[in-house]
Order: structure tokens, then C-alpha cells, then sequence
């Protein structure tokens, strides 16, 4: 097979969590059937966009340095959850590039998926599960799971498709609550006297036998709805938005046919009544799809880029998981342990993903959207960091099990040699004479081409609930 890298970069043939090699012009990874002979320009031949090994170049390392930058300087530069449970790991670069040339290099994905457009050149990182199971798992978290293969959207340039997805998802949620209602001032003359009138107006109009009266009342033609039913405009018929209609026309009727600017609609405020804390997430995602360039990087509107860390919705996929069966987390972001740095000033922080306990007895878990290597097992690093979680809770109490929890796609644990009907393995580990079940589960993932994929991937979900909750719960 033989291809030009500037095609290999955009068409979506890069996944998340991968190591890609180039050496002498032929592209190798162990997720391709076979190894890539890239296309060289020949001598004397005219250069084209898709033929200039140097701008290429220039254009990968620009990435690189650029999006480092930019995960580091801005406050929200991934979409994710508008609520706190989840935070982005400042650590996790879109992608890592070293090398000479374009026929001599190795790049590195990490947990975070999308793509970025400069001109002619683009990248775009897919996740190694496919389409099928992104949408999944947003659907079933937000608890509106949706048929199977309607509206792929896998021929889009990017990503955007993901944005509308989860923000028809969190509109959905929220719209359970009806439309948001908001306060209005209004000022009207009327036969009875509601709220304050204006009292010098009386006596000088008091043969109109009407009052000049200034009263609040509650209305659906408020700021929030206006934003909302621009974003609806903004995305259009979309086939993502084909089980909307009724919402749509209640965002469109509630605004009565009120416009604004989208410099005032993007100074929209969040809800301060906790009921509709839900729609305060639609609120930041509904700006978001107003803008046309999502994360650019200057002032060309034809450079964009956009970036999902598929990490922290596995996590919160995870944990909306083993809250129907009745685990009770504690909150990620409360008071934590910390453990000394020899710097008086900084303790680090202990933040396991998932703890709950049993019986009096505390359970410890990280979720990983890593490739689990079955060789080796876990990385190093996460292996030691949940050895130093077990040794530091040990002193709150007896911790009962420990572990990971990661997605395989269930072909590779059918492949191994595994038996379908398990999920896990099982060990156990020895911290200060203390004997600590360890395990790993698995929810496996099928194939982004099977016709039946929402359906075999919730048979999946519920073997591992089963497992997880026979043997911990």
C-alpha cells in the first residue's frame, strides 16, 4: 500500500493511544494491516500542498509546540463536562512528534481525539474504537441511548460532529425539566394595580382609570432559550437532530421571534437556581457551537482545531455505570489525602477515580482509557500510583480491592484466549502484611463496523456490571 503522509494526516487513519514510526519513507504501527510506503515527490516535479515534504514538516512541529501551548494556557481548551467531576490532565499532549523528516520520524497520540486546520494542511487523530462507540457512550451517560447507524457523520472533515452530538444529548437531559424560566421586569398600564405603580403618573393621568405599574413575572423569553434556539439555527437540519423537532420549535415558540447578536448572546449567564443546573451545561456547550472556530489558533478563520479528551468521558461513562448499581462514589473533588513533597509549602494530592466502600471497607479504582498491554500488564507509573493509594488509605481504614478498569476491543480478548463470558483478572497484593484483592475489568468494545454494536455493547456493559458488583459489591 502506498499513500502521501498529507493524506495519512487527515483522512482519520491515526487513533488515539498509538505509536507510529516512519523509517526510510515506510510508515509502520501494529494497528495496520501492513506497513505504509509513503509517496515522495520525484525529482523536478512541481510542488503541491500535498507534495511539499518541508511545509509538511514545519506543519507537524508547529502542531506539536502550538497545541502544548495551548493545553497549558487556556482554562477550558477541551470539550468536556460542564459540571466538576472531571478535570483535563494538563499532561496529556494532542501529540508528540520527534524525528527528521517526513520519511523519518515517530509520532505519538495520546488519550485526547480531533484534528486541526491550518489552510491546506490538516491532522486528525480518531479514536481507536470508532465513531459507534464515542457516541455510545455519551448517549447511555446522559441516559438516551440512539438507534443504531443513523447519522455516522465519519465522512466530516473534523470532529464538530462530536460537539453537536453532545450538546444535543445535554439539551435532551435538560429539557426534562422543561424550559428554563427566568424573571423579567415588565412595565404596563393596566386596570388593577399589580406590583408599584408610579405615583406622580396616577395624578396626572387619573382620568385614564389605568395604572402604570412595574412588576416582575416569569417568562420563557430569556436569554438562555435565545441562546439555545440560535444554536439550533446555527447547526440547521442536522441528522443528528432528527428526534429534536418538538424541542426545537418549543426553544423557537418560547423567543418569539426575538434575535441578538452572538457578542450578546456569548455573555449569556448560568442559572443561579439550582434546579436548571442542567441547562447551565447546555449553556456552555451552546456557545460553543455558535463559534466558528472552536480552539483556532489566530485570527485566519481557516485555522481551527478541536479536542475531546475520550478519557474523561470514559470515566464519567464508568462511573454513571456502577451508580445503577447502586455504588455510592465519594466526591472526586472533596477534601483528599496528601502526601509530603519535601517542600513545606506543596503536599501532592491523591485523586483515585472511583472510591467507595463495602461493608466499612474501602475500594479503590482507576479507570484508564490506555491500551491495556497484555504482556506487561499496566504501566509502571499507574501500577506505582495505586500502590502509594492503598498504602496512604490504609491508614483511614482496611482497604478491600483495588484496581483498573479499561475498554478492550472484544475481538483482541477473544483473540488472547479469554473466555467470553469473564471480564476480569483477579489477583491480589501485600502492602504492610496486609492482603488487598487486586483486580482488573474489562468492558469490551465491538467492532465500529457490526450492525448490532449498541446492542452488543450493552450486553458487554451489563457483563461487566455483573462481574463488578458479584465480586466487590
Amino acid at each position: 500500500m502506498q499513500e502521501w503522509i498529507f493524506n495519512i494526516l487527515k483522512n482519520g487513519t491515526l487513533v488515539d493511544n498509538q505509536l507510529y514510526q516512519t523509517k526510510g519513507g515506510i510508515l509502520y504501527n501494529n494497528r495496520l494491516q501492513e506497513p505504509v510506503k509513503l509517496k515522495k515527490r520525484e525529482s523536478g516535479q512541481w510542488k503541491y500542498d500535498y507534495n511539499d515534504e518541508n511545509k509538511i514538516w514545519k506543519f507537524l512541529n508547529n502542531v506539536d509546540r502550538d497545541v502544548k501551548e495551548l493545553l497549558e494556557k487556556r482554562d477550558r481548551p477541551i470539550v468536556l463536562f460542564g459540571n466538576r467531576e472531571y478535570e483535563h490532565n494538563s499532561e496529556e499532549n494532542f501529540l508528540e512528534v520527534s524525528g527528521l523528516d517526513c520519511l523519518n520520524f515517530t509520532l505519538k497520540t495520546s488519550n485526547i481525539i480531533g484534528y486541526i486546520k491550518r489552510g491546506s494542511y490538516s491532522i486528525k487523530i480518531s479514536s481507536r474504537f470508532g465513531d459507534k462507540f464515542l457516541k455510545h457512550i455519551i448517549s447511555d451517560a446522559e441516559g438516551f441511548l440512539e438507534i443504531d447507524d443513523y447519522g455516522g457523520a465519519t465522512e466530516a472533515e473534523g470532529y464538530e460532529w462530536l460537539l453537536i452530538y453532545l450538546w444535543k444529548t445535554k439539551v435532551k437531559k435538560a429539557y426534562r425539566l422543561g424550559l428554563p424560566k427566568s424573571y423579567v421586569t415588565k412595565n404596563e398600564r393596566l386596570s388593577k394595580v399589580r406590583g408599584g405603580i408610579d405615583v406622580l403618573d396616577y395624578f396626572i393621568n387619573k382620568d385614564m382609570g389605568r395604572y402604570h405599574c412595574q412588576y416582575r413575572e416569569h417568562s420563557y423569553n430569556n436569554d438562555a432559550n435565545l441562546l439555545i434556539a440560535s444554536a439550533f439555527e446555527k447547526i440547521g437540519p442536522h441528522e443528528f437532530l432528527y428526534d429534536c423537532t418538538s424541542i426545537r420549535s418549543a426553544f423557537y415558540t418560547a423567543v418569539e421571534g426575538k434575535k441578538a447578536s452572538r457578542k450578546e448572546l456569548y455573555t449569556t449567564k448560568h442559572f443561579s437556581n439550582p434546579f436548571y443546573n442542567d441547562y447551565n451545561e447546555v449553556i456552555n456547550l451552546s456557545k460553543l457551537v455558535l463559534r466558528d472556530d472552536l480552539a483556532d489558533f489566530g485570527e485566519q478563520s481557516e485555522n481551527k482545531a478541536f479536542f475531546f479528551d475520550v478519557s474523561m468521558l470514559f470515566e464519567y461513562f464508568v462511573r454513571k455505570l456502577l451508580k445503577r448499581v447502586g455504588v455510592v462514589f465519594e466526591n472526586k473533588f472533596a477534601e483528599r489525602l496528601s502526601i509530603p513533597t519535601g517542600i513545606k509549602s506543596y503536599r501532592r494530592k491523591l485523586e483515585p477515580d472511583l472510591v467507595f466502600n463495602v461493608n466499612g471497607k474501602i475500594c479503590l479504582f482507576d479507570v484508564k482509557y490506555k491500551s491495556f498491554d497484555f504482556l506487561y500488564g499496566p504501566k509502571r507509573e499507574d501500577l506505582f500510583q495505586l500502590h502509594t493509594y492503598v498504602g496512604q488509605y490504609g491508614n483511614l481504614g482496611s482497604v478491600n480491592a483495588c484496581g483498573f478498569i479499561y475498554p478492550v476491543l472484544a475481538s483482541r480478548w477473544k483473540n488472547l484466549g479469554f473466555k467470553e463470558d469473564s471480564c476480569f483478572i483477579k489477583d491480589s497484593l501485600s502492602i504492610m502484611a496486609n492482603e488487598v484483592q487486586f483486580y482488573i475489568f474489562f468492558i469490551k468494545v465491538p467492532d465500529n463496523q457490526s450492525e448490532t454494536f449498541h446492542l452488543d455493547f450493552s450486553n458487554s456493559t451489563n457483563q461487566f456490571l455483573h462481574s463488578f458488583h458479584g465480586n466487590l459489591l
